[in-house]
């Protein structure tokens, strides 16, 4: 965190933008949040929010100033973004994290559960408990949405790079998506839409559902 904001204090950006500068491109964080919003239809004034790894707050931010919830709940494992989180965001209700679960939510008691730019990079059978937990806290009628690496985010360029630098290709975790789909149909979750979205010269696939 330290280095980070560092950083961005000496590019003169704010941390999202300086995050968006190497880690995705210009408006990504925008253009993901209104995609949420859009295929969501979620109103403002909504009752509950809970975003899974917030780290730097920029898509809370977001989320936030256009829903206006009554709690915004976060699950970060990160402690100095935890001690970040806290000082930019005092409205923020920071949940204990054990990196797989969202134990301290109750069951269908959320309006959106989101999460960005995690589940590319740890164990599949993490994000797997998390996918589940989403599923499990979101009420109905409510929105899932989340970005991962699934196979229609591969094409031509993306694995010729990986062939010429192999460690590239080895920080991401790869998410089949027919079985996806299938593990949130079966849980009462429909696919409202999905958008491609870049990730430092790949990309991932935000994928929105609600609940029925």
């Amino acid at each position: 965190m330290r280095r980070t904001v560092a950083k961005a204090e000496r590019a003169g950006l704010s941390v999202g933008d300086y995050l968006e500068s190497y880690s995705s491109a210009p408006g990504a964080t925008t253009s993901t949040v209104e995609a949420v919003l859009r295929l969501g239809g979620l109103p403002e004034g909504v009752e509950r929010v809970c975003e899974i790894g917030p780290g730097s707050g920029r898509y809370a931010s977001l989320v936030m100033s256009a829903l206006r919830p009554r709690v915004y709940e976060v699950y970060e494992t990160a402690s100095d973004w935890i001690r970040y989180l806290r000082e930019k965001f005092p409205q923020i209700l920071v949940q204990p994290a054990d990196g797989h679960t969202l134990e301290h939510t109750a069951t269908a008691s959320v309006d959106l559960v989101h999460s960005h730019k995690l589940f590319n990079y740890i164990p599949f059978v993490a994000t797997l408990g998390y996918l589940a937990e989403m599923a499990r806290v979101v009420r109905p009628g409510g929105v899932v949405a989340f970005d991962v690496m699934t196979e229609d985010c591969l094409d031509d360029a993306m694995t010729a790079t990986w062939f010429a630098h192999p460690e590239r290709g080895m920080i991401y975790a790869l998410t089949p998506r027919p079985w996806m789909l299938d593990f949130f149909a079966e849980r009462d979750l429909d696919l409202l839409g999905n958008q491609f979205v870049p990730l430092a010269g790949v990309r991932t696939e935000l994928l929105v559902f609600r609940r029925r």
